[in-house]
């Protein structure tokens, strides 16, 4: 006779996570997603310091021409020709520029965030030493190797100065902005037993209802998949709504998002700000919400997940309109914004998958296979 063994009991034969391994994956999430909020913020502290310094190091060539474009738009036109096959029109180049450094900044903050969960050394003279190794492994190395800059010596002495000052500047700057977020992300355990307002409370259900702005179904999907594949379920089986929980629902839902998937790159589609589309996926963010929500905010929850997609699905519909016009196609754009709320779903739903069920000694991260 076949039977199967349920997630909830983490029998001989599941795949189980240990209590130890999940804070530690708990804690690099925590301190990737501080750093990327300071890499970010510290990408705008840097640009302002750089419209300050340039009149004092006169970066430049030292043969005296020209530089041309920045080395950041000269990425965004390689990346551009990759993926459309045209070059950037000119009236984009300083936005298209402006992306990725902000980009790269904030890439960089999310490594260094992780990095210092691990090896808190890292964080040396408050971010000092993360700007040196930014500067020099970005701006006198990867920069050149790629073709976006001259060899470094070819560059006078005050234009190595500006750089390694700015990136000083990035370097403290994200260092001092983690450390703030870090610490009330570290303390989140005290406030659950004293029933107070966590981060994750509101940052969690805001993050995956920018990302139902974006698809109706996918975070739904991420939520349901995480919820059948742990113990007791992101939503918690005994609650309202514990169906997310069943592999069931998780393999309809999968399919509803393929299908949203198929359609979205379809023309003659109805935007997704029509009144039909935003009541959708605000209905979809606040079930999602509430279900990765803590039983006492799930109402919470709902809300700001429902405020979140209906203020994402307004950002993301002008900023692929925006995309679509610079890479004269719609398609990749909307495959790359397939993938990024997909991933961005899956994390935040196991995130807090992992979060419920911390209290527990071990959580099981996969179902069950049939025994005999």
């Amino acid at each position: 006779m076949t039977a199967f063994r349920t997630a909830a009991s983490p029998q001989a034969g599941s795949i189980v996570l240990p209590a130890e391994r999940r804070a530690e994956l708990l804690k690099l999430a925590e301190g990737s997603a501080s750093g990327f909020v300071a890499g970010l913020a510290a990408s705008w502290v840097m640009d302002r310091f750089q419209d300050q310094a340039q009149g004092l190091f006169r970066p430049g060539p030292a043969d005296g021409k020209s530089p041309g474009d920045p080395a950041t738009v000269k990425a965004a036109e390689r990346f551009t020709v990759l993926a459309s096959g045209r070059g950037l029109p000119r009236k984009d180049k300083d936005e298209a520029g402006s992306a990725v450094h902000y980009l790269v900044g904030a890439m960089a903050g999310s490594l260094y965030g992780a990095v210092v969960e691990v090896k808190p050394q890292a964080a040396r003279w408050r971010g000092a030493a993360m700007g040196l190794a930014a500067a020099t492994l970005i701006d006198q190395l990867a920069v050149p190797l790629a073709g976006f800059a001259r060899p470094p010596w070819k560059y006078t002495v005050g234009t190595h100065l500006y750089g390694y000052a700015s990136h000083l500047v990035f370097g403290m700057a994200t260092e001092a902005l983690r450390r703030t977020l870090r610490g009330p992300i570290a303390e989140l355990s005290g406030s659950a037993a004293e029933g107070g307002l966590e981060t994750r409370d509101w940052a969690v259900p805001l993050l995956l209802g920018l990302a139902n702005g974006q698809r109706t179904m996918t975070p739904a999907v991420a939520v349901s998949i995480t919820a059948a594949a742990t113990a007791d379920g992101t939503a918690g089986r005994a609650g309202p709504l514990g169906i997310l929980s069943s592999p069931w629902t998780a393999a309809a839902l999968g399919l509803a998002a393929l299908g949203e998937y198929y359609v979205d790159i379809r023309p003659g589609v109805p935007a997704r700000i029509a009144p039909m589309g935003l009541a959708a996926r605000m209905a979809a963010g606040g079930l999602v919400g509430a279900a990765t929500a803590r039983p006492e905010r799930r109402l919470l929850g709902a809300a700001i997940a429902a405020g979140g997609a209906l203020a994402g699905a307004y950002i993301s519909y002008r900023v692929r309109q925006r995309l679509a016009r610079t890479f004269g196609h719609d398609r990749p754009v909307g495959l790359a914004e397939d993938a990024l709320s997909l991933a961005g779903s899956l994390a935040l739903a196991a995130y807090a998958a992992m979060r419920r069920n911390e209290a527990a000694p071990a959580a099981p991260i996969g179902r069950m296979l049939p025994i005999a």
